[in-house]
């Protein structure tokens, strides 16, 4: 018997979760952070996945067992978001406190700590080349780091808001950056000038990307839409309505065709962007979605949830 049922005599009714029904596609659940899973990248071969965490650790996971295979520490407060390098040597973590980390693969070890940001890091992504790492912030600046050395390389002003994302263009000459304004901005990088702002018709935008060909704008926040966007001209292709809450995370599949979403509604959506239609929701997950990733391939997604959980599910 129990304190309560001690004092009042009564049998004590156990809480329990309810109970999701996980998805047939589901193909395995990656356990081992002590929280929130904010990140999730796979390697560019897809055996493995990288993955940052409100637990202030960078995993390393081997992808056909599900087994860790590194946990890297070092940073002071949790990690936001992380990346794979083109070449499948190092990974680059960003966090609330500030820095940019790259690490090693082979060994786990941090080679560089990045520090410039004034604030919380929200976003990171390796250039297509390998060579620079782009970081956003709150303090509202857009900084690249040389993955060779950790030094700064350049600082990009213009945002008047927090930064939550940047992306490349497959070919390396774009950046696009979304936050807490009610545009996406698109950067050139051979000249560091801000070329062109397409409004998002959002008060916050959570995550924007680059389609592979370069051709279209996916951007996703708090309107709980996922809306695709020609590149060219910031016309508005598709929006795509189904989330029940703000989107946190997206990605194209390698070919273009399909995007993955995900979102506090504790799902993983997939869509095809010619059509605009909802191919598959993916349920298992029990609380917010924070990331989602396509392998190489395509033929799986990774998910990554305020459940401590790492889920990869087949493309249906």
């Amino acid at each position: 018997m129990g304190f309560l049922s001690k004092i009042f005599g009564k049998k004590e009714v156990e809480l329990k979760r309810p109970q999701v029904r996980e998805d047939a596609a589901l193909i395995k659940t990656l356990a081992g952070h002590e929280d929130r899973v904010l990140g999730v990248r796979f390697s560019p071969d897809g055996k493995k996945l990288v993955s940052g965490s409100f637990d202030e650790k960078v995993k390393l996971w081997d992808v056909a067992t599900g087994q860790a295979i590194h946990t890297m520490s070092g940073h002071t407060t949790w990690v936001k978001c992380v990346d794979y390098s083109p070449k499948g040597d190092k990974v680059a973590s960003g966090s609330i406190d500030s820095t940019v980390r790259i690490w090693d693969v082979a060994t786990g070890q941090c080679l560089h700590v990045c520090k410039g940001h004034d604030t919380e890091v929200r976003m990171i992504a390796f250039s297509p080349d390998g060579k620079t790492v782009a970081s956003c912030s709150r303090d509202t600046t857009i900084k690249f780091w040389d993955t060779e050395t950790g030094n700064e390389v350049k600082t990009l002003f213009g945002h008047k808001s927090y930064i939550e994302c940047v992306a490349f263009s497959a070919d390396g000459k774009k950046l696009v950056s979304c936050g807490e304004e009610p545009v996406v901005k698109i950067w050139d990088l051979e000249t560091g000038k801000n070329i062109a702002n397409y409004p998002t018709g959002d008060t916050l935008s959570h995550f924007v990307s680059f389609s592979p060909d370069g051709s279209k704008i996916a951007l996703c926040g708090r309107d709980a839409k996922v809306k695709v966007l020609d590149a060219a001209t910031g016309q508005m292709l598709k929006v795509l309505e189904g989330h029940e809450d703000g989107v946190r995370a997206l990605c194209f599949n390698p070919a273009g065709t399909l995007i993955a979403s995900a979102a506090n509604d504790e799902s993983v959506r997939l869509w095809n962007v010619e059509k605009g239609t909802l191919v598959h929701t993916y349920r298992g997950h029990t609380h917010e979605v924070q990331s989602v990733a396509f392998s190489p391939d395509g033929k799986v997604i990774a998910s990554g949830s305020d459940d401590f959980k790492i889920k990869l599910w087949g493309v249906v």
